[in-house]
C-alpha cells in the first residue's frame, strides 16, 4: 500500500470508525482499523462485532493494498499533525505515516485477520433524511431501559409502514415516540428493535458527517439479524435485538379529563429547582398539582429529616379541573431536555392514569410518564 491524503479527511475518517473499536479486546484485530483501497478510493472500517462501522474518502493511490493497524494509536497521531498530506507506506510488517514534519510506524496484523463485514445488494427498505433520523432517535433513546434483564426494552422500536416510520422507546415507567416523514417506505410492515446504544452513535455519526439534504437508507437484514444504515460515504451495521417489543399503543391515553399548556423554559425550570430535593426521595418523587382558578401548576418534594420545596409554574391554558398527582422528578426533566417547542402540552385522563406529554411545535411527538401514588 502506499497512498497520499489530506490530514483533515483522514482525521476525520478516523473519528468516525474509532467508535466501533474495542480498546482491549480478546482478539487483537478488533482494537484496529481496516484500511482497504478501490479503485482511487481509502476504506476505513472497524468492529466490535456489536456495530460495524466504515467510511470512504478520496486520495492518491500509488499501490492498492489491505492492511489492519491499532485504530487509537493511529487517530490520537493524525490528529495531532499538522494540515498537510500525509503519506501511508506499508514496508514489510509495518505502516508508515508521514506528514512534513513527522512521522511514525505502526505494526499490522494481517487483513485477512479483521471480521468480514455485512454487506447487501438489495435496494434500501426505508429512505428518509439523515437529519430527521438523528433528531427522532434523541427524541426516543432516553426512554429505553437500562435494565438487562429485559433486553428488548434496552432497543428502540422501528417500525415502518410504506407511508411512515416511528421510533419507539419504553422501559416500562415511561414511553417515547416520534413519527417520521419517508422518502421510501418499506413494502411489507417493518418492525425491528435495535439497541438503543447503536442508535446514540449513528446519531453521533450523523451529526458528524451528514448535511441538512443528505438521506439516510437503511436496509433490513433478516438473515444476519442485522441492520444496515448508509449515507453519503458512512456506513453503520448493528445487530437487532430479538423479542418481543411490548404493545406500546395501549399505553398511550386516549381520553383525558386534564388538559393544559405550559411554557417549555418556565416547566424545565421548575423542574431542575424540584430535582434538587427529589433526587434524595425514592423514585425522585415530585408532586404535581394544577389549580385550575389560578392558571398554575405546582411542584413539590418533602425529604424526611431535610426539608421541602414547592415550585410555582404559570399556565399559558387549562382545560378541566384541578388535578394532582406525582411523577419521577427526572423522567420531567428528561422530556423537557427533548422538547424544542415553546410549549408543552399536558394531558391525563385521571390521578392514577398515565400523563401525556406533547410538543406544541412537533406533532409527531409524544411522551407518556406512567404516575407515582400520593401516599
Amino acid at each position: 500500500m502506499k497512498v497520499s491524503v489530506t490530514q483533515e479527511n483522514l482525521a476525520k475518517a478516523l473519528n468516525q470508525i474509532l467508535r466501533a473499536t474495542i480498546q482491549k479486546p480478546n482478539v487483537p484485530v478488533l482494537a484496529n482499523v481496516l484500511i482497504s483501497t478501490d479503485k482511487g478510493k481509502l476504506n476505513f472500517a472497524a468492529t466490535n462485532l456489536d456495530i460495524s462501522v466504515s467510511t470512504w474518502i478520496g486520495g492518491d493511490v500509488a499501490e492498492d493494498g489491505d492492511i489492519t493497524v491499532n485504530a487509537r494509536l493511529l487517530t490520537e497521531f493524525v490528529s495531532q499533525l499538522k494540515e498537510s498530506r500525509i503519506e501511508l507506506l506499508q514496508s514489510g510488517q509495518t505502516l508508515e505515516v508521514k506528514s512534513v514534519d513527522n512521522r511514525a510506524q505502526l505494526y499490522i496484523i494481517p487483513a485477512d485477520d479483521f471480521p468480514t463485514l455485512p454487506v447487501t445488494e438489495k435496494e434500501p427498505d426505508i429512505v428518509l433524511n439523515a437529519l430527521d433520523f438523528r433528531d427522532a432517535v434523541t427524541k426516543t433513546c432516553f426512554a429505553a431501559s437500562l435494565d438487562q434483564t429485559r433486553p428488548v426494552l434496552t432497543g428502540i422500536l422501528l417500525e415502518s409502514t410504506q407511508r411512515k416510520a416511528a421510533l419507539v422507546g419504553v422501559d416500562g415507567f415511561r414511553l417515547s415516540k416520534k413519527t417520521l416523514k419517508l422518502e421510501k417506505g418499506s413494502e411489507e410492515d417493518l418492525k425491528i428493535v435495535i439497541p438503543a446504544k447503536s442508535m446514540l452513535e449513528l446519531a453521533k455519526l450523523i451529526s458528524d458527517a451528514a448535511e441538512a439534504t443528505d438521506t439516510l437508507n437503511i436496509f433490513w437484514m433478516p438473515q444476519k439479524n442485522q441492520v444496515l444504515f448508509k449515507f453519503n460515504e458512512v456506513a453503520m451495521t448493528t445487530r437487532v435485538i430479538e423479542g418481543e417489543f411490548p404493545d406500546y399503543q395501549q399505553i398511550i391515553p386516549s381520553e383525558r379529563v386534564v388538559r393544559a399548556k405550559i411554557k417549555t423554559t418556565e416547566l424545565a425550570t421548575g423542574v431542575k429547582i424540584v430535582s434538587i430535593f427529589a433526587r434524595s426521595v425514592i423514585g425522585n418523587k415530585a408532586f404535581f398539582k394544577l389549580k385550575a382558578a389560578d392558571h398554575k401548576l405546582m411542584m413539590s418534594t418533602n425529604v424526611l429529616d431535610l426539608g421541602n420545596n414547592e415550585s410555582q409554574v404559570n399556565l399559558v391554558d387549562i382545560e378541566g379541573d384541578d388535578y394532582e398527582t406525582a411523577f419521577n422528578a427526572k423522567f420531567l426533566g428528561d422530556l423537557t431536555n427533548a422538547v424544542t417547542g415553546e410549549e408543552i402540552i399536558f394531558e391525563s385522563n385521571g390521578v392514577s392514569a398515565p400523563g401525556l406529554f406533547k410538543d406544541s411545535d412537533d406533532e409527531d411527538f409524544l411522551h407518556v410518564i406512567m404516575p407515582m401514588r400520593l401516599d
